[in-house]
């Protein structure tokens, strides 16, 4: 099933979001992670689209919602779903959010404690709380300086993405349609020719750098509808200092912040674990 794509004017933002199924069936709403957009979740909905309303939405400097904001504070994030939601009105649905998109769905239940009948946060991005104290010299500076803005930015098509990432370690486990639907629908017409990444490297880059902006874990106990965290592998000790995109950035006591949340620990499975099982992501998201 094809989605409908629309727009939504919010403060500042028109932002992108696809819909798919009945809207008489209960809705979910995912969120997606850093250098994504919203068809990343196609594998992942062609197993719930039948007995649920879906809608994905295209964070802010993602995808077709454009803009040159750099989002070094992720309450910029939050308060996009937020209005999103709002504007949307919707009641007792199930939010999904990956990675820095599950911080997102995070903040979405803080501020409208009775939106959620459920919550699926996959790998997000929710620190320890000695992490939260750190800044390191990755997240300093500005963001085209930082070594994620210097990522290749230039395609012939999405088949030119598709070769250039797939033997990549963050993306060689991905199945060879997730990784299509992230580059096919991940760039954007270049006025010089080819195309471009729709999240520009250095939006990407004041993402990462701002991951740390907003720490939410005394807040957590006041969301009392279910969560269930599904976690990834972790780093590699060996790899102290390198950056990796693999690894789960999750702390591994994040439920206990919760009223009811359980940790779902899949070992065998790398960050981008939506990418890599989306059947078995979309029984998590249904509860089966």
């Amino acid at each position: 099933m094809q989605p409908i794509h629309h727009f939504i004017t919010l403060p500042d933002l028109e932002l992108s979001y696809y819909e798919w199924g009945n809207p008489e069936n209960q809705t979910i709403l995912l969120i997606h992670a850093t250098g994504m957009h919203a068809r990343v979740w196609d594998a992942t909905i062609k197993y719930l689209v039948d007995q649920y309303h879906i809608i994905a939405i295209d964070q802010r400097g993602h995808g077709d919602s454009y803009s040159d904001t750099y989002l070094l504070d992720w309450s910029i994030m939050g308060r996009d779903a937020i209005n999103f939601v709002d504007r949307m009105g919707f009641e007792n649905i199930i939010g999904v959010g990956h990675s820095m998109g599950g911080h997102v769905m995070t903040q979405v239940a803080l501020a409208r404690p009775n939106l959620l009948q459920r919550m699926i946060l996959i790998d997000p991005v929710i620190f320890s709380p000695e992490r939260y104290e750190l800044v390191t010299d990755f997240e300093k500076g500005h963001p085209k300086d930082n070594p994620i803005a210097r990522r290749r930015n230039r395609f012939d098509s999405w088949r030119d993405m598709v070769d250039n990432f797939k033997d990549k370690p963050s993306y060689s486990n991905w199945l060879e349609e997730t990784l299509q639907s992230y580059c096919e629908f991940g760039l954007k017409p270049s006025d010089h020719g080819g195309y471009t990444l729709a999240c520009a490297p250095d939006i990407e880059a004041s993402v990462y750098m701002g991951h740390h902006s907003i720490n939410p874990l005394k807040e957590l106990k006041s969301i009392d509808c279910p969560v269930t965290i599904l976690r990834a592998r972790g780093r590699d000790p060996k790899a102290k200092h390198k950056i990796d995109f693999s690894a789960s950035p999750t702390w591994d006591q994040l439920h206990t912040c919760f009223q009811n949340a359980k940790d779902v620990w899949m070992k065998d499975y790398s960050h981008f674990i939506p990418m890599e099982t989306p059947e078995l992501t979309a029984k998590y998201i249904a509860d089966q």
